[in-house]
């Protein structure tokens, strides 16, 4: 798994499972936090449907934190206002990056919480398809 798939997943990761991961490399006194938890905001981007242009409907609220393992500095970028998701994001970030001995755990649970979230959105689109319905003949599609 990459960096860039790691991040991904870690922010979308339930709080539960992340506090569970970070415990661990929290209790062993090697994390120095260099930036806490904060939050703001960022410009929101999406694809206009008709052309494909960017689009930028808003700004969505934002949770960062900065923290040092060793040589490694773990970042995290997280939807909403949770101070305590985004420590435990970016303490896994440095862990993995620093080769944390329980990494190979981490990622484990990580691929674990990867197909839990492909599970949940084939369910949520499966429960969107249902509600569809066409509208020459107003007949819900089953």
């Amino acid at each position: 798994m990459t960096r860039r798939e790691w991040l991904s997943v870690l922010a979308q990761t339930r709080p539960a499972v992340l506090a569970d991961l970070a415990a661990p490399v929290e209790a062993s006194g090697r994390v120095e936090v260099i930036r806490p938890a904060a939050r703001g905001l960022l410009l929101a981007t999406v694809e206009e449907s008709v052309e494909g242009a960017a689009f930028h409907p808003g700004e969505v609220l934002v949770t960062t934190c900065e923290v040092r393992m060793g040589g490694a500095l773990g970042q995290a970028i997280i939807l909403g206002a949770d101070d305590e998701k985004a420590r435990h994001c970016a303490v896994l970030d440095a862990a993995l990056q620093a080769g944390w001995p329980e990494s190979p755990r981490i990622l484990g649970a990580l691929g674990a919480e990867q197909a839990f979230l492909a599970g949940a959105r084939q369910a949520e689109r499966e429960r969107v398809q249902a509600t569809r319905v066409h509208f020459d003949t107003m007949d819900p599609e089953r």
